[in-house]
């Protein structure tokens, strides 16, 4: 069943029934309906000499006028005078057929009929001649005419006719379907065939081939299927090997924890159980290794909640500069033995709309992004600012390698992560490395606009823009402060 439900079999099928239909209609119009289209035609001749002959009746020139229209269309033409009893006739097909006689009955028949006209079929069956003869009045009154005319047209016998067309109208048509059946066949081919290797690529997708190499073709919708195939592939391709390397990474990062937890708990059961002074440090590592597995699988769930669009969103009105505050206080423990330092410049009061705890986990991830690849300065510059047209921008920024004009537009895929090999941006030192990920889907779900803008070797900065509550709190005079937030004053060697 699915063969005839090919597009190959319904193109051909298709040009099939269109030729077979111009076939019917041409046999019915041109050969089942030529007899009566052809006395069609001699009455509306018939016609035609009627209402000239009647145009120019008052003319001096209505006998040459009469004999031009019986000799131009070969018909039989007579006007009767009913006042006097005299007839004008001229006969341009010699029929052979008593047109005399019949003129005068007709006329009487003129003068009963309602519209002032009469047709007659005339068949001489001696001679097997047909006519068709009209008869009319002229003036104004079908009752008391002025005269009569009769006009009579002779019907030419067209069976000889009709047999030749019959004869060649079947000739034509096996060879149309002939044709047809070859053509059909090519076209239909040609439409089908790129298909059915695009679906053969596309088979091959799931099996791990994602570089199938598609064929440019002709028609434009089959050559943007095929375009679209091979995107598709390649996107597939890389969001395959990036989930692959993603996976390897957070593979890595939840073993060295746990081995860290396993080493430091046999430690205490065999050795520092006792000491607790040892006990206490081991006991660290391993709350601090706890941390680290359970941030790391957080992360893995808000992206997933998020990019799903499962969470929800609850919006309320704060104070960004404190809570920015607040965040940026964290990092005082986490990295008081790397000398990092957290430069805030920050205006007062700034009040924005949004969720909180989705928004400090924004905060967080590109801070911590800043902090683990800050350059030789060891210093992460933290700025909020007012812009026109009440924007509120915060950008985060660092002094470290930078990140390549070519991966820049890649940075917030789920799965990417620029090579080591190009030092421009490497794997996080703790986490999973997808915390760009969040931060770009929490901002789209606040429909704040975001970027980054990176120059190799100088540094990267980290930004979004907001709108600014409008209601703002009664002192907005005072000055911009600049905080800076120093974990440690050694510097990292």
């Amino acid at each position: 069943m699915n063969f005839f439900r090919s597009i190959k079999i319904r193109v051909w099928a298709l040009f099939e029934i269109v030729v077979i239909t111009m076939l019917t209609f041409t046999y019915i119009f041109l050969i089942a309906m030529f007899p009566n289209f052809y006395e069609w035609m001699k009455t509306y001749e018939i016609s035609e000499a009627l209402v000239e002959i009647r145009s120019n009746w008052y003319n001096d020139g209505i006998a040459e006028i009469i004999n031009n229209q019986a000799a131009e269309k070969k018909m039989y033409i007579e006007i009767y005078f009913p006042q006097n009893g005299a007839s004008f006739s001229v006969d341009r097909i010699n029929a052979g057929l008593p047109l005399g006689s019949l003129t005068k009955n007709l006329g009487y028949e003129v003068a009963k009929s309602e519209k002032g006209i009469v047709y007659k079929r005339l068949r001489d069956e001696r001679l097997d001649n047909t006519a068709l003869m009209m008869g009319s009045y002229i003036g104004k009154d079908q009752h008391n005419p002025e005269a009569y005319i009769f006009i009579c047209n002779f019907i030419q016998p067209i069976g000889t006719t009709v047999a030749i067309f019959v004869r060649q109208f079947f000739f034509v048509g096996i060879i149309m379907m002939i044709l047809t059946i070859f053509m059909s066949a090519l076209f239909s081919y040609k439409i089908s065939d790129p298909i059915i290797r695009i679906n053969k690529s596309a088979k091959e997708l799931p099996q791990g081939k994602f570089n199938a190499d598609i064929e440019k073709y002709d028609y434009a919708e089959i050559k943007q299927l095929a375009r679209t195939l091979t995107s598709a592939s390649k996107e597939i391709a890389k969001s395959d090997d990036l989930r692959r390397e993603l996976m390897a990474n957070i593979s890595h990062d939840l073993r060295t924890p746990l081995t860290m937890i396993k080493a430091y708990a046999e430690m205490i059961r065999d050795l520092s159980g006792d000491n607790p002074e040892k006990r206490e440090r081991h006991l660290k590592v391993i709350i601090d290794e706890t941390d680290r597995l359970s941030s790391l699988v957080t992360d893995i769930l808000d992206l997933s909640k998020l990019q799903a669009g499962v969470t929800e969103m609850h919006l309320e009105t704060f104070n960004f500069t404190s809570r920015l505050s607040g965040v940026i206080s964290r990092f005082d423990i986490m990295n008081e033995s790397d000398g990092i330092i957290i430069d805030l410049q920050a205006e007062n009061d700034i009040m924005i709309t949004a969720d909180i705890t989705k928004l400090e986990q924004v905060i967080y991830n590109l801070i911590n992004n800043a902090v683990t690849y800050t350059g030789d300065d060891n210093t992460v510059i933290v700025r909020l600012v007012r812009k026109d047209g009440g924007i509120v921008r915060f950008e985060v920024e660092d002094h470290g390698d930078g990140i390549s004009a070519e991966n820049l537009p890649y940075i917030w895929d789920r799965y990417y992560k620029v090579s080591e090999r190009n030092k421009t941006h490497k794997r996080a030192k703790m986490g999973s490395g997808i915390g760009l990920s969040i931060v770009k889907s929490v901002l789209e779900q606040h429909s704040f606009a975001y970027g980054a803008d990176s120059s190799e070797g100088k540094g990267s900065t980290f930004w979004f823009e907001a709108p600014e509550y409008s209601e703002k709190p009664p002192e907005q005079a005072k000055p911009a402060h600049s905080k800076r937030f120093t974990t440690d004053k050694s510097k990292k060697q």
